[in-house]
């Protein structure tokens, strides 16, 4: 476990890199991929899509809007929620972050082979489905 998290921290500190140099945090690339696959999410669905906690949306959404990268409007239905839409700059910068994730993966996998690619995808998986199991579940041996 160490190796893949210290894997996972290199990965994400390589694609840091990548993000800083289009002026964004960590976590931000998150939010607008998030609004990329579904533009105008209330915040509290997108924080529970991104699985972190509404005040933590609310910070990075109010960081983002001050970039002009997003727009938060009040819902239509419950003057209580607010919405998040991309900017046409926040939708162009969509694009720019999956081509980070790109490079980075691309950089990741380097010299291993499309087989050895499929069995890491697999192990993978294997392992999120393990750590996902609820308390009095089965032990996820096969």
């Amino acid at each position: 476990m160490t190796q893949l998290v210290l894997s996972a921290r290199a990965s994400r500190t390589a694609l840091s890199a990548r993000l800083a140099a289009i002026d964004l945090y960590p976590g931000q690339d998150a939010v607008l991929l998030a609004l990329g696959a579904e533009d105008g999410l209330s915040l509290r669905d997108l924080a529970e899509r991104l699985s972190v906690r509404p005040p933590t949306v609310t910070k990075t959404v109010a960081r983002l809007t001050v970039q002009n990268l997003i727009e938060k409007r009040s819902s239509d239905s419950d003057a209580r929620q607010s919405h998040a839409f991309l900017t046409e700059k926040g939708l162009a910068l969509v694009a720019e972050v999956r081509s980070a994730q790109k490079t980075v993966e691309r950089n990741a996998l380097r010299g291993l082979s499309e087989k050895e690619r499929k069995t890491l995808r697999k192990l993978l998986q294997r392992i999120e489905r393990n750590l996902g199991l609820q308390p009095g579940s089965e032990d996820g041996a096969e």
